[in-house]
């Protein structure tokens, strides 16, 4: 089973995300709301692939995503940013609009991690 990270600070945004992952077949290994609690977390479980909000608060997840390319690891970003206007740690990185398709989200993680199995489209989240 592929293990997914979440960055995002908005908790209940992802909580709903890691509720429908689960769903999805992936496992969560943790929520994080600061980029702090995500580098700290990719240390202690690790990952397979992450979920990235940009904007978090008064910060970003930009150490996370930078630390995500040194260790090798794919992961997706949710922003309201255009390519162009995000900072450049997250420009490799698959971007999707906010409110979240959860169909396209599940696509680009199993297109990045490989896993080739198919989901049904999900409400915006």
């Amino acid at each position: 089973m592929i293990r997914i990270l979440i960055v995002e600070d908005e908790i209940i945004i992802g909580l709903d995300l890691a509720e429908q992952l689960t769903e999805a077949g992936f496992i969560v290994v943790g929520i994080a709301t600061t980029a702090n609690q995500g580098l700290d977390m990719l240390r202690r479980e690790g990952c397979d692939a992450a979920v990235l909000d940009v904007n978090l608060g008064d910060h970003t997840s930009q150490p996370v995503a930078e630390q995500l390319k040194v260790d090798q690891v794919p992961f997706v970003v949710l922003t309201g940013y255009t390519t162009g206007q995000a900072p450049e740690a997250y420009n490799s990185a698959p971007m999707l609009p906010k409110p979240i398709r959860m169909d396209q989200l599940l696509a680009e993680l199993r297109k990045c991690t490989k896993a080739g199995s198919s989901g049904a489209a999900t409400p915006e989240i």
